[in-house]
C-alpha cells in the first residue's frame, strides 16, 4: 500500500496509512525512522568509546536479540541480527569492549545454529539441507586443523585456530542458513541498514579523533591510526568501503523516500572521504571494484540504471572536483602520494613466502597458524598473512586449492541462479567485494563471510517477486508497509 494513495472509505485529503495526527504520522514516517536509527549510532558510538562497559553491554544485547529471534523462528530478524553483529565487530574492537576478539563470529554461529535447529524442528526433517557445499568446504579445513593440533597441542592450538578458522566457521553457518533463501526488496533494505548503522558509528569515531587530534596529526606514506579512530586503518577502511557500497545500493533501491535517501547519500560521502583519509587503500579499491561490477549489471534495468548513472556522476563531480582536492591539500599532498604508490606494505613479500612454503609442502601444507613461523624465517619478520589465498596454499596445501574452488563454485552457482539485473548485480558485487578484501586483508572481519553468504541468497528484487515461504516475522520499526512507495 502506497502512502501516497487514497483509501476509498476515507476523506479525500487523508492518505491511506496516515492517522490525521501530525505527531504520530511523523513518528511513523519511514524517512524519520531511518534517519533516527542511523543518527542514534553517533551518541551510541561515543558512549561506547567513553565506557567499555557500554560497548560490552551493547554486544551482549545484540547477541540476546539475535538468539531470541532464532528461537522464535523469525527468519528476517535473524538475518538483521547477524548482519548487525558482523558490522558492529570493528565498533566493539575500537571501543575496547570486554568481549572475545572473535566474538562477532562466535555470536553469528550461535544465532544461526539456533535458528537452523528451530527451522529443522518445525519441518520435522533435520536432514533437509539447503546445500551440501558449505559442509564440503568444512571438510577441506580438517587436515590442516588436525596438523595444527598435533604440532601445537590442543591448548596452544586454540589461538591460531580461532584466528584463522572463526571466519570460515561463520561462513559455513551463514551459507547453510542463507543458501537460496529468498530475500525481497523490503527485507534487503532493512538488512543493508542493519550493516550501515554500526558503520556510521565507526565513521563518527574516526572523524571525531581526526578533528580532536588535529594538532598532533601528521600524514606520511603509511596508514594513519588517528584518522582511523585510533584503531587499525585496514579494518576501518574496509568497513567504510562496505558502508559506502551498501549506501549506494540503497540510494538506488529505496523509492521516493527522499529524506532517507539524501541522508544515506550524505553518510556515504562521509564514509568515502574518511576512508580515504585513513590512508588504507584496500577498502577504497574494493568499494570501487564492487560498485563498478554492480553498475554493469544494471544495464537491463532502466530505472536502476538511470539512478546509478546519476549517482556516479554526482559522486564523480563532488569527490574529484571538491572533496579530493580539499583532502589532498589538508594532508599536504600526502594523499596523492599515498594513492599513487604501488607499495604493498609487505603484503607481496609475505604472499611470496607463502608460495614458497606451499612449494615445499604442496599436499597438506604446514598446518593452520604455522605459516607465521616461515614468514619469520624467510623474511625476518613474523608478519601474519594478509592475502587469504596464499595463506590457504601455505597452511592447507592442495586442500586449500580445493577450498578456494568450492568457494568460487558456490558463488558462480548462485550467480547463475539469480535473475539478471539487480539480483545478479547483488551477488556479483558482494562476491567481488569479499573476494577482493581477501586479497589485501585476509578474512579478519566478520563482514567478509557475511557478504559471501549474502551472495548466495535468492534475491527477489523485481516487482511481483514473492518469497518461497511466508513471512512469519511481525512488522518492525522499519515496516515496509510504511514505505513512501511500493517496494
Amino acid at each position: 500500500m502506497r502512502l501516497s494513495s487514497y483509501s476509498k472509505n476515507s476523506a479525500p485529503e487523508t492518505p491511506t496509512g496516515l492517522t490525521g495526527n501530525p505527531a504520530r504520522d511523523l513518528a511513523n514516517s519511514f524517512n524519520v525512522r531511518v534517519i533516527l536509527f542511523l543518527m542514534l549510532h553517533l551518541p551510541l558510538a561515543m558512549g561506547m568509546e567513553l565506557s567499555p562497559v557500554i560497548s560490552t553491554v551493547h554486544g551482549v544485547i545484540a547477541l540476546l536479540i539475535g538468539l531470541r529471534a532464532a528461537l522464535l523462528g523469525r527468519t528476517t530478524h535473524v538475518m538483521y541480527s547477524v548482519a548487525y553483529i558482523a558490522a558492529a565487530e570493528v565498533l566493539w574492537r575500537m571501543s575496547r569492549a570486554y568481549l572475545l576478539w572473535e566474538y562477532s563470529k562466535y555470536a553469528i554461529v550461535a544465532i544461526v545454529f539456533a535458528a537452523l535447529i528451530v527451522e529443522w524442528g518445525r519441518r520435522g526433517d533435520a536432514r533437509r539441507l539447503r546445500s551440501s557445499w558449505p559442509l564440503l568446504l568444512l571438510v577441506t579445513l580438517v587436515p590442516a586443523t588436525v596438523m595444527a593440533i598435533l604440532y601445537y597441542g590442543p591448548a596452544e592450538a586454540r589461538d591460531p585456530l580461532s584466528f584463522n578458522l572463526s571466519s570460515y566457521i561463520a561462513l559455513i553457518a551463514l551459507a547453510l542458513y542463507l543458501w537460496d533463501r529468498p530475500i525481497n526488496r523490503e527485507t534487503s533494505v532493512r538488512l543493508f541498514l542493519s550493516i550501515i548503522a554500526p558503520t556510521v558509528g565507526v565513521t563518527f569515531l574516526a572523524i571525531y579523533y581526526t578533528i580532536t587530534d588535529l594538532d598532533s596529526l601528521v600524514f606520511v606514506g603509511a596508514a594513519n591510526w588517528v584518522t582511523s579512530g585510533n584503531y587499525g586503518p585496514n579494518q576501518v577502511s574496509n568497513m567504510m568501503g562496505l558502508g559506502a557500497l551498501l549506501g549506494s545500493m540503497l540510494f538506488i533501491m529505496i523509492p521516493r523516500a527522499w529524506g532517507a535517501r539524501a541522508f544515506i547519500l550524505l553518510m556515504t560521502f562521509f564514509m568515502l572521504a574518511q576512508g580515504v583519509l585513513t590512508f588504507s587503500r584496500g577498502g577504497i579499491y574494493s568499494f570501487v571494484l564492487a560498485a563498478a561490477v554492480f553498475g554493469l549489471h544494471l544495464t537491463t534495468t532502466p530505472r536502476a540504471r538511470r539512478r546509478f548513472l546519476a549517482l556516479t556522476v554526482l559522486f564523480g563531480l563532488v569527490l574529484f572536483a571538491f572533496v579530493y582536492p580539499f583532502l589532498d591539500q589538508f594532508t599536504g599532498g600526502s594523499l596523492s602520494d599515498r594513492f599513487s604508490s604501488l607499495d604493498t606494505t609487505g603484503r607481496l613479500e609475505v604472499a611470496t613466502a607463502d608460495l614458497q612454503v606451499f612449494m615445499d609442502n604442496p599436499v597438506l601444507g604446514v598446518g593452520i597458524g604455522r605459516s607465521l613461523e616461515y614468514h619469520a624465517t624467510i623474511n625476518g619478520i613474523p608478519l601474519a598473512a594478509h592475502t587469504e589465498y596464499t595463506r590457504l596454499l601455505a597452511e592447507h596445501g592442495l586442500f586449500g586449492i580445493l577450498a578456494m574452488l568450492i568457494l568460487v563454485w558456490m558463488l558462480v552457482k548462485r550467480y547463475v541462479a539469480n535473475r539478471p539485473g539487480l539480483g545478479r548485480g547483488m551477488t556479483a558485487a558482494f562476491g567481488v567485494w569479499a573476494m577482493s578484501i581477501m586479497v589485501h586483508s585476509a578474512m579478519r572481519l566478520a563482514v567478509v563471510p557475511l557478504m559471501i553468504a549474502l551472495a548466495l541468497v535468492s534475491w527477489r528484487l523485481q516487482a511481483g517477486d514473492k518469497p518461497k515461504v511466508p513471512e512469519i516475522s511481525p512488522p518492525t520499526a522499519l515496516d515496509p508497509r510504511r514505505f513512501p512507495g511500493q517496494l
